[in-house]
């Protein structure tokens, strides 16, 4: 019996929104088993401990290549069926484009793996100067399967709930 393919998730947030925090924590689930493939220009900050298959891609950001040709190397390997592994996820740079990144992983070119979805981390703080500074809500809160807000710890308690539920608004929207 042939191994069910295995899901590629796109963790994607724009710098410092805390995309490395929320990848860990997934890594700390118990019994999952996760392969992770890095793809930024910085310091790694992934619990490398936790990790079951660690990965790197290199060149530039994976959205702004011309093809998934510098990922599939890394992906034919963490996807290697007697790795076991649940799921693999992409914590891409900073400045990838979260549509871009989930149209490349759908087009990946064999059967071992299928799109998983895609998290977009947004950082509740800066986000209206960083990634939602125009009228109409951004392509990228589309994009997502799941919209994770960070950070609303360091917004001011009173205004907390209203923050979240506007933000919460233009992602639906």
């Amino acid at each position: 019996m042939a191994r069910p393919s295995v899901p590629v998730i796109a963790l994607t947030g724009y710098l410092g929104a805390g995309k490395t925090t929320v990848l860990n924590h997934l890594l700390r689930a118990p019994g999952a088993r996760l392969g992770v493939v890095v793809n930024d220009f910085g310091d790694i900050g992934v619990d490398t401990r936790a990790v079951d298959e660690p990965a790197s891609v290199a060149g530039g950001c994976l959205c702004c290549l011309p093809d998934a040709g510098a990922l599939v190397p890394a992906l034919e390997r963490l996807t290697r069926p007697r790795l076991g592994l649940d799921a693999v996820i992409i914590e891409a740079s900073g400045i990838a484009e979260p549509p871009q990144l989930a149209r490349l992983i759908r087009s990946l070119p064999w059967r071992r793996t299928r799109f998983g979805g895609l998290i977009d981390v947004v950082d509740v703080v800066n986000q209206a100067a960083t990634v939602d500074t125009g009228a109409a809500p951004p392509a990228r809160y589309g994009a997502a399967t799941l919209v994770v807000l960070t950070k609303t710890d360091l917004l001011d308690p009173g205004g907390r709930q209203a923050v979240v539920e506007r933000l919460t608004a233009r992602v639906r929207a």
